[in-house]
């Protein structure tokens, strides 16, 4: 079964300290001001933490432990990764689900479960029992793959050019980190040229 702990080396690797750059959406609440993002903790997520629009302060006062523990509860519970037999494609669905949020990536995984290995899912984004057994049940080198092809195409669909380098750095970075080779050429070429 997958491993929370061994996860948050990954994260940690992705995710560095306060940060407040204006090209980044996540460093803005919802009154659009920029006040920044810290441990790979947005704005956004933060306010529906806090219940208000949080202040450059607030962001700046989020702890690692306080980052590590709104990653477990709000993403890698949120998606059922405890359950999920491979630790790669745990933490492929997860780092997504921090980017783009649980729904998306949950989305994701159905719409490849049902494309690529003939499940049956509804696509609802929400990752239940019926899509961890799909998931489990599949090769996970394969499913990486394609989750990893998908959350590149999700990336570009952001038209956030400022960013796209970093995201599609970081997909690739976790495929190599376990050793999985995954289409980058085509989806690079084809996005950055």
């Amino acid at each position: 079964m997958a491993n929370f702990n061994l996860f948050t080396q990954t994260i940690s690797a992705f995710e560095g300290g306060f940060q407040k750059r204006k090209s980044d959406p996540g460093n803005y609440n919802s009154e659009r001001v920029l006040v920044g993002t810290n441990h790979g903790i947005s704005a956004s997520f933060y306010q529906t933490k806090i219940g208000r629009p949080p202040t450059e302060e607030d962001m700046r006062a989020i702890t690692k432990e306080m980052a590590k523990a709104f990653f477990k509860t709000d993403f890698w519970d949120k998606v059922n990764a405890d359950l999920i037999h491979s630790q790669a494609v745990a933490e492929n669905i997860v780092d997504h689900a921090i980017n783009a949020g649980p729904g998306t990536i949950g989305r994701i995984v159905q719409k490849v479960l049902n494309k690529y290995f003939g499940k049956s899912l509804a696509v609802d984004g929400a990752i239940g029992l019926k899509s961890i057994q799909a998931i489990n049940s599949v090769s996970s080198e394969k499913l990486f793959q394609k989750i990893s092809q998908y959350r590149l195409i999700d990336y570009k669909t952001k038209n956030n050019p400022s960013w796209l380098k970093i995201w599609i750095k970081r997909v690739n970075d976790l495929a190599d980190k376990f050793g999985i080779s995954i289409e980058k050429k085509k989806y690079l070429l084809h996005w950055l040229c």
